[in-house]
């Protein structure tokens, strides 16, 4: 183990790991240091209770302060690429922008075009092949097909995908081109050193100058020097990394944290459907540019989490699993919420949805809820506290009088963003368009962190290509 290095990064993820090897390609020394554990996929099982304490944070059950928004993200070597279903999404670049230009992050369209492109040669990205798609997808894009909407199968990371349907749990044959097994490689073949198991990370400064990395791993202190260092532990890790290296720059750091999140929505189906059997999220419907409706579907134990009912009425919903299918609605909240720590220490979650998001929420339930029926639905169940059905088009017409707070709803969000926003002005945000921190040398945050606002997508593909641009700020 090299103790002293070009440039250490706090994090493998999505982010870190594109880092270490564009840095270790241009012949930087590197080491990661990673708080999850590094996992062997030939290991992972076909068992929701066992994969979700070994690869998710907090054992899948992270959570905003006040609980009502579940925040899934993973935690391992490879991040949540290891647990998310391989979903490539560019963002918008012209609405997206737009909106971080006027926030004072400019951030040039061709470096992420570029980014996008040489990572989607890297991972293989083409669009989910439709023999592999769950039987749910047909019947989703059959829905948008009678109400005119266009809907239409979503790019994913893939290589010769057998359609098992454990995506979210790891995937055991290798075929989801996850950082485990694409970047992380092919850093370490370049020299980059991947430390596992590392809590309790902390920056190590002198004066404005960061100069290392400081953890914990096995019991045992280790340090890291550095000319660089890197943080790219996501949206709620890299924000708690700063503050607890005592970096919050008068509160900035973890302010202006947003996601991309919404409910479940289920629909029963008049025949056997077996959702679970192929990949879960294949489709999007193109309906509005208020908000993401996109098709899924979940093992048995994570889908009776979103599926509404108390006791016997959830008993006998789940006994018709079979006949189910089921999709997502999520729209990108503003960016009011916050990462923070209590006075012991502890990292904690604000972030909640306002009263404009739950407005688009409810109209894209209303869109979903009609896809549903357009396709021949019998009834419709969306993830709420209260036991809510709708058995025809018309019941839809009670969704504003049945769903009145964001706590009626299941809500959650796996695209959490911001926390430390990107801008020129010290003022607004956490690091420069050079993704330096402002105020300090040689410390860098690279991650969806950054997102000044919603990128109204899935993160991965934007958080690679940001990564990759950062890197040229970062090696100079």
């Amino acid at each position: 183990m090299q103790r002293k290095v070009d440039a250490v990064i706090i994090g493998a993820g999505a982010a870190g790991s594109v880092m270490a090897y564009e840095l270790a390609r241009r012949g930087l020394s590197v080491v990661v240091l990673e708080r999850g554990s590094r996992q062997d996929p030939q290991s992972f099982e076909h068992n929701e209770l066992e994969m979700l304490p070994r690869l998710y944070k907090h054992a899948g059950l992270q959570t905003t302060d006040d609980g009502e928004v579940v925040i899934a993200q993973g935690s391992a070597v490879g991040g949540s690429t290891v647990i998310n279903n391989a979903i490539w999404l560019r963002a918008d670049l012209d609405r997206v922008l737009a909106d971080w230009s006027a926030a004072g992050a400019n951030v040039p369209r061709e470096a992420l075009v570029q980014g996008y492109e040489e990572i989607e040669r890297a991972l293989h990205v083409s669009p989910v092949d439709p023999k592999l798609a769950n039987r749910g997808a047909e019947f989703f894009l059959r829905g948008c097909r009678e109400l005119g909407i266009p809907g239409k199968y979503l790019d994913n990371n893939r290589a010769a995908c057998i359609a098992c349907g454990w995506c979210n749990y790891g995937c055991r044959y290798n075929r989801k081109t996850s950082m485990l097994v694409t970047y992380v490689p092919w850093a370490e073949a370049r020299g980059a050193q991947i430390v596992d198991r590392c809590d309790d990370v902390q920056i190590l400064r002198r004066g404005s100058a960061a100069v290392g990395a400081r953890c914990v791993r096995e019991g045992q202190e280790m340090t890291i020097e550095a000319e660089r260092v890197v943080v790219c532990a996501g949206a709620v890790g890299s924000s708690a990394v700063l503050l607890q290296s005592g970096i919050s720059l008068d509160g900035r750091v973890g302010a202006g944290l947003h996601a991309l999140g919404g409910v479940f929505v289920t629909a029963e189906t008049e025949e056997v459907v077996d959702g679970f059997d192929g990949i879960g999220l294949t489709c999007v419907a193109l309906a509005s540019d208020e908000y993401v409706i996109e098709s899924y579907f979940a093992p048995p134990v994570v889908f009776s989490l979103s599926l509404g009912g108390w006791f016997l009425s959830h008993f006998r919903r789940m006994m018709r699993y079979r006949y189910f299918v089921d999709a997502g609605v999520m729209v990108g909240t503003d960016a009011q919420g916050r990462v923070w720590m209590d006075r012991k220490k502890r990292v904690r979650i604000d972030l909640k949805f306002g009263a404009r998001d739950l407005e688009r929420l409810r109209r894209g339930l209303r869109t979903l809820a009609s896809i549903y029926f357009a396709a021949g639905a019998l009834r419709v169940l969306p993830a709420t506290f209260k036991l809510i059905e709708f058995t025809s088009p018309e019941d839809l017409a009670l969704i504003d009088e049945l769903i009145h707070r964001p706590d009626d709803l299941l809500l959650g969000s796996a695209h959490p963003q911001g926390g430390n926003p990107m801008s020129e002005d010290a003022k607004r945000g956490v690091v420069g368009n050079d993704f330096r921190v402002h105020g300090y040398e040689n410390l860098y945050v690279a991650d969806a962190s950054v997102f000044p606002s919603n990128i109204w997508a899935n993160c991965q593909a934007t958080v690679m290509a940001m990564a990759h641009y950062a890197a040229g700020f970062v090696s100079r």
